[in-house]
């Protein structure tokens, strides 16, 4: 027989403790020395006060935690906003897919409400998922997409932008279930940012497919740069997280960066789409007319700064704070570039969609056509961005706006033979036409031909000035402001 030493632990007989054994006291001093026989057989009293050191110190990490973190969970505000751009995303898949993706939706979000009914959580959220994934599969069997498009490469980004369009309606569907926020908070606060950052991109995609679908592809560009716009204002602006909050509130109404949805690198990239996507799309579906034309070359310059015009503007809603946080420097760079960008655009409508469509309702003859309707164009326009750039603040700029408001609208009065002025009768004059005489300019609207000198417009801003002038209490103004009587006098 083995002596006890050698035994196994279960076959060793049982030895009584004697009063001569030492005995260990519950608080017990470790040693750097490891130790077989402590390593082997840890004591009990060992056990248990190391768990309680360990629960006692999660406890505290964990009430910390929760205690510094700003993560409250709470039902997802946003519904409404994602639910402009993903229901009609939505239903126009279930267009292209046809009955097969519709039955398979329909027999896949009923399992899951009957699981969800049941008050089968888990079951319900995989249910939902899998019923998309069953409808994707049922889309790409059943849709057309392969024999619509000539291009094999096109029907794949097309494909691929309908799986990114079932996926996001699934990421979005994921945030309504409260026990993933309990459980997985780091998971949801992902979610919502990769909904932001991702719905304005396959949104106005897929939005202007569905109407050059429905108006054909002459002005896919136009219409891909307005949803790009709808878009970029109501997703990329800075807006608060759902599941994020500030206990000590807002320190000058302004959102610290850290609640924000988005961060620097999603509100850049979004920027550069709203850009850039559209002039890169009108080249590459018409790079063979890109250089054919001057309105072809109007386009590409409309294409580029009508959206660096809107997001100029989206500028006043704090949406190049990824830029800088400067007020003056962000004043300084949407007055600089918002006047040179203007300019641009304002020359390229007349060549582009004024004189070319709207020609033959000019009634001033070239070159008085063109100054007035620069005129005309670019003072409303300037009159509209600074009243949208919040730049009307006292009285100095007021007047300033009402007199660049009147002589825009006077001279587009003048351009379209509109009957502001004193009127003249003419016999035997049935069409409208302009020449120019000693005391003004004539303009013939159908048989009445009016008199247009610069004093009527001088007299005419004069008293603009002063209903506005009274409207602010300005009496001295209004003192030496003299009556004008008799606009309307014929003569």
């Amino acid at each position: 027989m083995l002596p006890p030493e050698l035994q196994p632990r279960s076959y060793r007989p049982h030895i009584s403790s004697s009063a001569s054994a030492p005995t260990f006291s519950s608080s017990i001093r470790f040693s750097g020395s490891y130790s077989p026989e402590r390593s082997a057989n840890p004591s009990p009293s060992l056990d248990s006060s190391t768990n309680g050191l360990s629960s006692r110190s999660s406890g505290n990490s964990r009430s910390s935690l929760l205690k510094n973190s700003r993560y409250s969970p709470s039902t997802f505000t946003h519904n409404a906003r994602i639910a402009i751009a993903l229901v009609p995303c939505a239903a126009f898949l279930l267009d292209l897919g046809g009955t097969p993706v519709v039955a398979t939706l329909t027999f896949g979000l009923m399992i899951s409400y009957i699981l969800d009914s049941l008050n089968f959580k888990p079951g319900a959220f995989f249910g939902v998922w899998f019923s998309l994934s069953a409808a994707q599969i049922a889309f790409f069997f059943s849709s057309s997409l392969f024999t619509v498009f000539n291009s094999f490469p096109l029907a794949v980004l097309a494909a691929f932008l309908c799986a990114e369009a079932n996926f996001l309606i699934g990421v979005w569907c994921s945030l309504q279930f409260k026990w993933i926020q309990m459980e997985n908070p780091s998971i949801v606060l992902a979610l919502e940012r990769l909904l932001f950052a991702c719905v304005p991109l396959a949104a106005s995609s897929l939005f202007t497919w569905a109407t050059v679908s429905a108006v054909g592809m002459a002005n896919a560009s136009y219409y891909l740069m307005a949803f790009n716009c709808v878009f970029y204002w109501l997703y990329s602006l800075p807006r608060p997280s759902s599941f994020k909050q500030e206990t000590g509130g807002y320190h000058g109404g302004e959102i610290p960066n850290d609640l924000l949805i988005l961060g620097p690198l999603e509100s850049c990239f979004h920027a550069l789409n709203l850009l850039f996507f559209p002039l890169l799309f009108h080249i590459a579906s018409h790079y063979s007319l890109v250089f054919s034309s001057a309105s072809s070359l109007c386009d590409l310059f409309l294409l580029f700064f009508i959206p660096f015009l809107f997001l100029l503007y989206a500028s006043t809603r704090n949406s190049l704070w990824w830029v800088t946080k400067n007020a003056s420097q962000l004043h300084s760079i949407r007055i600089i570039n918002g006047a040179v960008a203007l300019l641009v655009v304002v020359i390229c409508l007349e060549a582009r969609v004024v004189f070319h469509s709207f020609g033959r309702y000019i009634q001033v003859p070239p070159p008085f056509s063109y100054l007035l309707v620069t005129v005309t164009m670019l003072g409303g326009a300037a009159a509209a961005g600074a009243f949208a750039l919040g730049m009307i603040a006292d009285v100095v700029s007021s007047l300033c706006f009402v007199t660049l408001v009147v002589v825009a609208s006077a001279a587009g009065a003048i351009v379209v033979g509109f009957p502001i002025w004193r009127n003249e009768q003419q016999q035997g004059r049935s069409r409208s036409q302009c020449c120019r005489l000693k005391n003004g300019i004539n303009v013939v609207f159908g048989r009445m031909k009016y008199v247009v000198t610069l004093n009527d417009v001088f007299e005419r801003v004069k008293f603009v000035v002063k209903l506005f002038a009274k409207a602010y209490g300005l009496e001295e103004f209004q003192a030496h402001t003299t009556p004008i009587k008799g606009y309307f006098s014929k003569s």
